[in-house]
């Protein structure tokens, strides 16, 4: 018998996409699916689309927190309630091609070695309800500057990122991971009658908070973050125990992503696309990435690289001077995490298993 494989779904108010999602997954050629939908503080007419369309599906089980959990927590909790020897967790607003979690699945039992794995994700255009030839990822990739991009997002797919290959890690719109891989790389949790705010002074829509004792013991992606980059957090501790990732071209999925790599080398489009973005999610991601530096940096690996990182880090910070200086209430919740982050990180070093020279060559 096939491999099981939990397919975890976060619904946040996704009644325009949630049937395109779990009709695809349903009608995927791997039949032996548990399929767990999280249902995280909606309010749009999703959560009884959901129940009343999928609710008596056997291989569909419904979870209910009640909050909106966010991306982290949501996770957490499907991959703890899921019993798959596999685990793909998947956006709200994808469309996959039936053979796309097979494909998956044959990558990973070929190769014992993976921890993980990303197909091919291509853009959906919900404007108009059609599958593009434009990239939206063909994996995570990072830089000696430590700045991370989804590989060929926005380019036109003309098969130039059809190279079977391994990358740094996987997307977290639609990412497979091995179980026992996740297991090695949870992080136990402190526990707590406090659920932390995504930022302190930052209004968060539907985001409840509620003094309680947290029940969860451990953590795969780090809840810390909330959203933004806990996938890269997650594929770097992924990477430094061992584990490798792996693209699989031939497995393609359509993705309705909105917010994305901006163009790059074109400063005022840069900030044209920077400004488009809630200032909420501009400063988990400011933080987070420096929380995942804290945890995950190499001593040896940083001080080699440490010219290109310091280069980006100057422009990143007179950037923020002149056209972000709201970032700074950022760094006051960095400060406040640091002391969490190290506590993780030594747990991350304990458990340090990568040949260093292969997770150099993963820095382009």
């Amino acid at each position: 018998m096939s491999s099981l494989v939990s397919v975890n779904i976060l619904s946040y108010n996704s009644k325009r996409y949630i049937e395109g999602c779990l009709d695809t997954v349903l009608g995927q050629s791997h039949k032996n699916l548990e399929i767990l939908v999280i249902i995280t503080g909606s309010d749009d007419g999703s959560a009884e689309l959901i129940r009343e369309k999928y609710g008596r599906q056997k291989r569909v089980k419904i979870l209910e927190p009640g909050d909106n959990l966010w991306f982290s927590r949501g996770h957490n909790l499907g991959i703890r309630a899921s019993v798959g020897e596999y685990i793909l967790v998947l956006n709200q607003d994808i469309v996959m091609e039936p053979d796309f979690i097979e494909k998956l699945v044959s990558a990973m039992e070929a190769d014992p070695a993976l921890g993980s794995v990303s197909g091919k994700l291509l853009h959906y255009n919900y404007l108009i309800n059609s599958k593009t030839k434009i990239l939206d990822s063909t994996g995570i990739e990072i830089s000696k500057t430590r700045r991370v991009i989804d590989r060929g997002q926005w380019e036109l797919d003309t098969h130039q990122y059809d190279a079977d290959l391994e990358i740094f890690g996987a997307s977290g719109a639609a990412a497979m991971f091995r179980r026992s891989a996740l297991e090695a790389v949870k992080l136990p949790k402190v526990r707590s009658n406090n659920i932390t705010l995504p930022l302190r002074g930052e209004s968060a829509p539907s985001v409840v908070t509620r003094g309680r004792e947290v029940e969860e013991d451990f953590e795969y992606f780090d809840e810390d973050f909330v959203a933004y980059k806990e996938d890269i957090d997650l594929a770097w501790r992924l990477q430094l125990a061992g584990f490798r990732c792996r693209y699989v071209p031939e497995a393609i999925l359509y993705h309705g992503r909105t917010v994305g790599r901006s163009w790059p080398n074109q400063l005022v489009r840069f900030i044209v696309n920077r400004r488009r973005q809630p200032r909420l999610f501009r400063m988990m991601a400011f933080k987070n990435h420096y929380l995942m530096m804290i945890k995950c940096e190499l001593k040896s690996l940083f001080w080699r690289q440490f010219f290109f990182i310091f280069v980006r880090e100057s422009l990143l910070l007179a950037y923020t001077i002149f056209f972000e200086p709201f970032q700074f209430k950022a760094i006051v919740e960095l400060y406040r995490q640091i002391p969490e982050a190290l506590r993780k990180r030594a747990l991350i070093m304990a458990n340090l298993r990568t040949d260093k020279e292969r997770l150099r060559k993963l820095f382009h």
